[in-house]
């Protein structure tokens, strides 16, 4: 478990924040050089600055009374005892602890959902206002402090509808890579194969394991491979990525590879049905009620070059 921030830290790097958003150029140079070697001393030191960054954002949100009473006054960033300047930055200080106290009362949050094989979409609504539909088969955690919102997928197949906040980022983590939003609409699934991110409304930003990352806007999609790398940025939604149509029970696929349709079919059907690797990469494109699976399964056959071999209670789709 982390450590928690010294109060006094905190309060140093607001002294900082208040210098470098002084009128003198002069003052803010120094300061920012100030600034990097504090910063670089502990991880402490790095907590305790994103937590005055907080503050002070949240402080600038208030009355513009009190945003002009906070505004820095003269300040030598070299002196030892920064912390007895007084006036403005006094009221900085105390809106800084103030702000800290309802962190500490309001910030904690943590949630963790696991759905059934063939269960349908369940939602869930967050304490931020986002709301999540969770596929079938799917496992996942949520965590929320005062200074990020963060979910991580084990397993399965999350739609996101994130609500907007400035100054909290959401990121949802997977194996292979992460999603990194502010307020947008966006399905990502892991059924074991590659990740998929798919965006409906917004932007996010997709980080491989490799340090590789891609904006992504609505109506674009991509996936993570087996090595954690981004693959082409590519049109389209994937299981489409609209609300109203997770909440009717449908699957949409747009030029999906076969593995990955059957991937997410295997979260519905028993027994698990395999796709023989000269069918995998076949593309399919189309809508199919996910609460009645048979639909898809009989489907498959008229659309793509396949056919559904059964055997000895093995299940797998091969080349017709």
């Amino acid at each position: 478990m982390t450590e928690p921030v010294a109060p006094r830290k905190v309060r140093q790097a607001l002294v900082y924040l208040a210098a470098l958003h002084g009128e003198d150029p002069e003052r803010v140079g120094k300061t920012q050089g100030l600034v990097q070697r504090w910063r670089g001393k502990s991880a402490e030191h790095e907590r305790a600055w994103q937590e005055a960054e907080q503050r002070w954002q949240l402080v600038h949100r208030l009355v513009p009374q009190l945003r002009g009473a906070v505004q820095p006054q003269a300040f030598d960033p070299g002196r030892r005892r920064v912390l007895r300047q007084g006036g403005a930055l006094a009221v900085l200080l105390a809106a800084g602890g103030w702000l800290g106290w309802m962190f500490q009362r309001t910030a904690a949050y943590q949630q963790d959902l696991q759905t059934g094989h063939g269960q349908a979409p369940q939602a869930l609504p967050l304490a931020d206002g986002s709301q999540l539909q969770v596929a079938a088969e799917s496992n996942l955690r949520v965590r929320f402090d005062h200074l990020r919102r963060q979910v991580l997928l084990l397993h399965g197949h999350v739609y996101f509808d994130v609500a907007h906040e400035r100054w909290r980022s959401f990121l949802v983590s997977t194996r292979l890579g992460s999603v990194e939003v502010l307020g947008t609409a966006f399905t990502v699934s892991d059924r074991g194969g590659r990740v998929q991110v798919a965006v409906a409304r917004g932007r996010v930003q997709v980080r491989d394991l490799q340090g590789g990352e891609q904006l992504l806007r609505a109506g674009e999609r991509i996936c993570l491979d087996a090595d954690g790398r981004l693959g082409s940025l590519r049109g389209g939604g994937a299981y489409g990525p609209d609300l109203a149509h997770w909440q009717r029970g449908w699957w949409s696929f747009t030029d999906q590879r076969l593995d990955e349709v059957i991937a997410e079919l295997n979260a519905y059907v028993t027994p698990a049905i395999e796709v023989d690797p000269g069918v995998a990469d076949l593309r399919l494109t189309g809508s199919f009620p996910s609460d009645r699976p048979q639909v898809l399964l009989e489907a498959l056959p008229s659309i793509l070059p396949v056919r559904l071999f059964e055997q000895a209670g093995l299940r797998r789709f091969v080349r017709n």
